[in-house]
């Protein structure tokens, strides 16, 4: 048999990846285009040699439709949204649609997820959240009755007398032994003098022998101190998850799924969503919300990915702390990429505009 053995003289060229498209709504602010640069500059330093594109809905150039346009091949359409909505569902898989050139993905909007929790907190730190401000009145209870048992009990008992220290085992405090008379007859009686002991009267009235036995070797013992409960935190702290709205009730799931994720990042603390837009309550409602059940210290954690319209108009609804918005954080790159990456496991690219993960 005649064997035949192939050399390669070039390296098999390495395949282009498909482009990442960040879909961006648009804002006439202009710190909304400069944030979302930012934050794609973050996404191509954690992954170079990535082609990644931007393309906004409406507002703001590049528009998605003149992005798409440009590009061949394959494409994965990341949408830089916080939930399910009409953009989502709609007119982005509209525009996609209308790039036959084009194999196109299209990934599910960034949120909910616990980097956008991780976000929020970070940006609620900067404007001046503190774990302080941050601790509930239930967290702060269950702090101090730790301290009272571990340091408050001990220090009361090393303050009782050496008397009110007796041992359960009925021996005298001064000897380390059980007198002789600490063991009542049955009848009640003592065998001198058949008068009733101290010891006999205490099993007659019910009483424990150890007490009878205390009032002859000295002083009643004083009981152990009981840690008193300790008041209710000064301050009690809730949130304000501040989004943009919609009237498809997925996106209002979404967004409650994201307060939990920020409640739960926060150690408990009471997150309400508050829109500026849609059949939800507003930021002032929710803030209206939170006084009644007791909350005075409240922060609104803006749930937007750059600075605009609604993002201002839910800052001038708060009562204290306003954090910015997601903007270029770290965390939010990273979620970029895991969308992208998402999307390709999910759907490898085979026919044109497919939506996965929505």
């Amino acid at each position: 048999m005649t064997r035949f053995t192939a050399r390669l003289d070039h390296a098999t060229p390495t395949r282009r990846p498909p482009t990442l498209v960040a879909v961006a709504h648009g804002s006439r602010n202009p710190e909304a285009l400069r944030t979302v640069t930012a934050l794609l500059d973050r996404v191509r330093a954690l992954r170079p040699g990535l082609p990644v594109r931007l393309g906004h809905i409406e507002l703001n150039r590049p528009l998605l439709t003149d992005t798409l346009a440009a590009l061949r091949g394959e494409a994965v359409l990341v949408p830089l949204l916080l939930g399910r909505g009409y953009h989502v569902k709609q007119d982005i898989p509209d525009v996609a649609a209308a790039a036959p050139h084009l194999r196109v993905l299209i990934a599910a909007p960034l949120g909910p997820d616990p980097l956008l929790a991780e976000a929020l907190h970070t940006r609620l730190t900067e404007a001046g959240w503190s774990a302080d401000t941050g601790r509930t009145a239930e967290t702060g209870r269950l702090a101090d009755i730790g301290r009272t048992a571990e340091t408050g009990r001990l220090a009361d008992v090393s303050r009782l007398p050496e008397a009110g220290r007796a041992p359960e085992t009925g021996r005298a405090p001064e000897t380390g032994r059980a007198p002789e008379t600490g063991r009542a007859p049955e009848t009640g009686r003592a065998p001198e003098t058949g008068r009733p002991t101290t010891a006999g009267r205490a099993i007659q009235t019910g009483l424990r022998a150890q007490t009878g036995l205390r009032a002859e070797t000295g002083p009643p013992a004083q009981p152990q101190p009981r840690p008193r409960p300790p008041a209710p935190a000064p301050h009690t702290a809730g949130v304000v998850l501040a989004a943009a709205g919609s009237r498809d009730p997925d996106a209002a799931l979404d967004t409650a799924r994201a307060a939990a994720l920020l409640g739960a990042r926060l150690g408990g603390v009471p997150v309400l969503p508050g829109y500026a837009s849609g059949s939800g309550p507003t930021v002032s409602e929710a803030v209206r919300t939170l006084t009644a059940l007791g909350h005075d210290r409240i922060a609104v954690a803006s749930y937007f990915t750059a600075p605009g319209r609604f993002a201002t108009e839910c800052a001038e609804a708060a009562p204290g702390v306003v954090a910015a918005p997601l903007g270029a954080h770290p965390a939010v790159a990273r979620l970029v990429l895991h969308r992208y990456e998402q999307a390709l496991a999910s759907a490898p690219l085979s026919h044109p505009a497919a939506t996965v993960g929505v």
